[in-house]
């Protein structure tokens, strides 16, 4: 997996080509938006320096950067790379519509990965009529020059020689790859944030809590525990010497309180937009930090807690 290709470089598929050029990779890059290749090598390069920072290694940015060359066209970026990792908007149509153009263009040995956040793979596979078996999620947690998760993907079609090489490949990169074992919306991940983020969007609406105070509650109650032991270690733990089971057992009427409260709608309620968002001009850490400054912040903290959970830790 010397030669990779990145197509649809905004947020996600810049954070990818860092990675891999990071990685040794050499790694072609192609997007319909020209702008959207400009912004990428100017991201990719903040990106980089952000690793150089916080692991000391590869100091030679631009030999890194060298590793990645911008594609006139999506054939040329295919023209002899073994993977592929799609990253273009979250649209059925749009994500059809390219993998039926790579599956023509591509080796038949080349890997097609999409970075979906929530689509089936099994829907997009379908529209690469040669090689439809070649088609696998791979979904990174944002953003991917940082966080290890990523979410692997078979979809109906797909081989096991493909799951086999794209596992190989992602614990190359230094990734935790998890293979989900049905093609559901939202994989795992993201369906357990989508149903966090449903409540605490329901809890500003209700006036219950603003948006800095809910991640203020997180932050520092249940993420600490999370980001060690997970959901089901974290309530095991919470059982005492009996673990889980006295834990189902003794707190089962208080869930179900909960659970019972809970929001359950489907759609966002009527006005939910604009009421967030002017709640979120509140935000102090917004209100006097930029953008950019706070994915700077946020990219060398998450790298920090990572190197604590991985040293010598039997949780990582």
């Amino acid at each position: 997996m010397k030669s990779v290709a990145c197509v649809g470089v905004g947020t996600v598929g810049g954070s990818w080509a860092a990675l891999f050029a990071w990685s040794g990779c050499n790694v072609k890059i192609y997007d319909i938006d020209s702008n959207a290749i400009k912004k990428a090598m100017k991201n990719v390069k903040t990106y980089i320096e952000t690793l150089q920072r916080v692991t000391g290694k590869g100091n030679d940015t631009e030999k890194i950067l060298s590793r990645i060359h911008a594609a006139k066209d999506l054939e040329e970026s295919l023209d002899g790379v073994l993977y592929v990792q799609e990253s273009a908007a979250e649209d059925y149509e749009i994500k059809k519509n390219l993998f039926e153009e790579m599956d023509k263009l591509a080796d038949e040995k080349t890997i097609l990965a999409t970075s979906t956040s929530g689509l089936r793979i099994s829907e997009i596979q379908k529209a690469a009529k040669k090689h439809p078996e070649r088609c696998i999620t791979v979904h990174p947690f944002n953003p991917p020059h940082i966080i290890p998760l990523v979410e692997i993907v078979p979809g109906e079609l797909t081989n096991e020689e493909t799951v086999k090489r794209t596992v190989e490949f992602m614990q190359q990169l230094g990734k935790k790859p998890i293979v989900v074992r049905k093609d559901v919306p939202g994989m795992i991940a993201n369906r357990l944030t989508a149903a966090l983020w449903r409540e605490a969007v329901n809890l500003v609406l209700t006036g219950v809590a603003t948006p800095e105070e809910i991640d203020m509650a997180i932050k520092y109650g249940p993420a600490l525990r999370w980001v060690v032991t997970g959901v089901f270690l974290t309530y095991h733990l919470g059982g005492g010497a009996d673990g889980l089971k006295h834990f189902l057992e003794s707190l089962k009427d208080s869930f179900s309180l909960r659970w019972r409260d809970l929001a359950d709608w489907t759609e966002y309620p009527r006005g939910s937009f604009e009421k967030i968002l002017k709640e979120m001009e509140q935000y102090e850490i917004i209100k006097k930090t930029s953008y950019e400054e706070l994915i700077k912040l946020r990219d060398e903290k998450i790298t920090k807690i990572l190197e604590i959970i991985d040293e010598g830790s039997q949780f990582s």
